[in-house]
């Protein structure tokens, strides 16, 4: 894949191989509300839509964000408007196409979604077969306004977990470095969408990621199957570092550090 860029007064015109068709080429409009302005435009700082920003001198895209749930099971940790609330930390009301499109202008390369499957061997006894995603190893940071300015903090720590081990219930710390920018799918549309291709995830709302449907823009490197009866729940939403409901943050995604060798 590749993107190109340019600016021309309010406009951002980008190309790309991959998702072009659902880009349209050329967009313009004025920022969303934000808990502090937005820094001025430039060729290496960019609003590619209302609430989506991309800067490409700190490789970060923003997106403003609100709280979707503070409360139970979690399948997603950040889903499109109209999809997944219900299961989902954050909703955004930006495509999922339009924040791969922003990861692109700031360098940040796409893989593949992970996949699971029931295999059945010779003998007829069924197996599990798992493919993990791939992709540039990705941060995603919430930050959160507050009287005295913003403050960051990685998502995952709104992510609480409980796992049997030895028949005890045992807390599990929720993996900050399990991100990769794997970037959907795009596929011919059915029949009902007419003639072109779509990008997956802006029909499925998978932003970030965390059981495995195979159509995530960011996934979890863990493969979870999206049935209890392969994959026991695990992954809570930490109630008490979240947020009230409908609260405004943003969302920031950026390309990782890479470990100290």
């Amino acid at each position: 894949m590749s993107v190109r860029s340019g600016v021309s007064g309010s406009c951002i015109v980008l190309c790309s191989a991959s998702v072009a068709v659902f880009i349209g080429g050329t967009m313009c409009g004025c920022a969303a509300p934000r808990s502090s302005p937005p820094p001025p435009q430039s060729a290496e700082r960019v609003q590619m839509a209302d609430g989506l920003w991309a800067d490409r001198s700190r490789g970060e895209v923003v997106v403003d964000a609100r709280v979707a749930t503070r409360e139970g099971w979690l399948e997603q940790l950040v889903c499109k408007a109209g999809t997944r609330e219900h299961e989902s930390l954050l909703v955004v009301a930006i495509r999922p196409s339009l924040l791969h499109a922003a990861l692109l202008f700031v360098g940040v390369q796409p893989g593949t979604p992970g996949i699971w499957r029931e295999e059945q061997g010779k003998d007829g006894a069924w197996s599990i077969a798992y493919t993990s995603p791939v992709g540039t190893p990705v941060e995603v940071v919430v930050r959160i306004p507050g009287e005295s300015g913003e403050r960051e903090e990685p998502l995952c720590q709104w992510v609480r977990g409980t796992r049997e081990v030895g028949g005890k219930l045992v807390e599990q710390r929720f993996p900050c470095d399990g991100f990769v920018f794997a970037g959907s799918h795009v596929r011919p549309n059915p029949p009902s969408l007419g003639a072109g291709e779509h990008y997956v995830a802006d029909y499925t709302g998978s932003i970030v990621g965390l059981v495995t449907f195979g159509d995530e823009m960011i996934a979890f490197r863990e493969v979870i199957p999206d049935r209890v009866d392969l994959a026991p729940a695990v992954w809570t939403a930490d109630t008490a570092r979240i947020p009230p409901e409908g609260s405004a943050v943003q969302l920031v995604i950026r390309a990782a550090k890479p470990h100290p060798q």
